[in-house]
């Protein structure tokens, strides 16, 4: 009872899109509803202290204070350099992915919803891509759907009304139709090779700055004990 009151007061939210950029006045290049995704920071509320925005909005000092984010999840082919965060202290997830209907988000999806669940309890987060229309848009119709235990055609309906121009790719909504059908439950290996995939990526630099270091540690001392 409580849970319908809850997801009935979420879809009876308006359609706000939050939109900074500093002082300058909107682009007059036309992408989405007159938005320059490419140049404009686009932030759009989707449940209280979840917001999906494109990458220019996740590097946007206004909108990462102003919205007090606290977690950023990241989905692009390429990782956003932790110094391009105006705040060096959020929590940050990042998903290599790109927006092809042949790359497969499914495996992803229960870490993101945990991440997405530890970042509303902590504060706010935003999810992201490049323009916030098939990636970001993927993951955050995917929280809804297991959060609120919602069919893909509502989470989606809901999302679309808080961000009209989410657009996810026909393989993206292949992969989320089947989630429901798993009912929004994801094969444990899966869920480990995103896992390590993840991981790795986040941890190959601090491995290849510990094999620098080892080799210019061991190499001297090998010459000196020659």
């Amino acid at each position: 009872m409580l849970r319908s009151a809850i997801i009935a007061a979420f879809l009876s939210i308006p359609n706000p899109i939050v939109a900074f950029n500093g002082l300058r006045t909107w682009s007059k290049k036309v992408i989405y509803q007159k938005i320059d995704l490419c140049t404009q920071s686009c932030c759009s509320p989707i449940v209280p202290g979840l917001y999906l925005s494109n990458a220019k909005a996740a590097v946007d000092a206004n909108i990462i204070r102003c919205l007090k984010i606290t977690h950023v999840l990241t989905i692009e082919a390429h990782k956003i350099p932790k110094s391009a965060f105006p705040n060096p202290n959020v929590a940050t997830l990042f998903i290599r992915a790109s927006d092809s209907p042949q790359t497969n988000l499914l495996p992803y999806f229960p870490m993101a919803n945990a991440f997405i669940d530890e970042g509303i309890k902590k504060g706010n987060v935003l999810v992201h891509c490049h323009f916030g229309v098939s990636r970001s848009a993927t993951i955050v119709i995917a929280y809804i759907m297991a959060k609120y235990n919602l069919s893909f055609e509502e989470a989606f309906s809901y999302v679309r009304n808080r961000r009209r121009f989410i657009n996810p790719n026909p393989g993206f909504i292949s992969q989320l139709k089947e989630y429901q059908r798993l009912n929004y439950d994801v094969d444990g290996l899966l869920r480990l090779e995103a896992y390590l995939c993840v991981k790795a990526r986040e941890h190959k630099y601090k491995i290849a700055s510990v094999a620098a270091v080892c080799v210019g540690i061991i190499v001297p001392l090998a010459v000196l004990i020659a």
